[in-house]
């Protein structure tokens, strides 16, 4: 009778563990803007990369952040950090959208990566190409 009760105790904790578990990305796609088509290539004239990043297990005032970086371009310096964008959550969203607009001159060709972030422990990171 005692072992049972201890067990049923273990199963106890272990849903009340699986009922709150912690925030986590769960699939990711990048897209242009319109969004109808996943892809990780695109042209320099692309006017504006959207990641987008399912999620689950969202609480209230979940922080993320996306770092977007040029691993390796001719233009710009190895891993330079282009932007962050930063969002906050609500209880219970299941999908973020992070975007990067074209820069004036065009997309220079060459990898990138966005690292995400959530409450400022890395999640994630995604890579995508810039070519001709």
């Amino acid at each position: 009778m005692k072992a049972t009760a201890i067990l049923a105790g273990a199963f106890v904790l272990l849903a009340a563990t699986a009922a709150y578990a912690d925030p986590h990305v769960a699939q990711t796609a990048f897209s242009t803007e319109d969004g109808t088509t996943a892809q990780d290539v695109f042209p320099p004239d692309t006017s504006k990369i959207v990641l987008h990043v399912q999620v689950q297990d969202v609480t209230e005032e979940t922080k993320f952040d996306a770092d977007w970086i040029a691993e390796k371009t001719d233009v710009a310096p190895a891993n330079y950090k282009i932007d962050t964008s930063h969002v906050v959550a609500e209880s219970g969203i299941d999908e973020l959208e992070f975007t990067l607009s074209r820069p004036n001159a065009g997309w220079p060709t060459g990898d990138y990566r966005v690292d995400v972030s959530i409450g400022g422990e890395p999640a994630t990171s995604v890579r995508f190409k810039v070519a001709q």
